[in-house]
């Protein structure tokens, strides 16, 4: 697998209308970049917004008032938690003497 610094560069193609490509030259032209420019940072802004969206918690306050209550109270452990414990400290938390 190649590292970042090994990977070249690739070309992006898109087809679209004329009116669209007018009206992207334009915002381009506005912006004082190029239009492969304007696209790669519009492309990028969208893609770190749908990735955020995808990888981040977001709670509602009722949502997070259930979180901090259940963190301030923890309910008492049942059995299934009492076994998982005991089934890590048996296998993945062994005393290495």
């Amino acid at each position: 697998m190649a590292t970042h610094s090994e990977r070249k560069d690739s070309r992006l193609v898109a087809r679209a209308s004329g009116e669209i490509q007018e009206i992207i030259q334009r915002a381009a032209d506005y912006s004082g970049s190029s239009v492969s420019q304007f696209l790669i940072e519009a492309a990028m802004e969208k893609a770190r917004n749908v990735i955020e969206r995808s990888e981040t918690l977001h709670l509602s306050m009722n949502g997070a008032d259930a979180l901090f209550a259940a963190l301030d109270n923890p309910p008492k452990p049942n059995s299934k938690l009492m076994k998982a414990a005991q089934h890590y400290k048996d296998t993945v938390n062994v005393d290495h003497h």
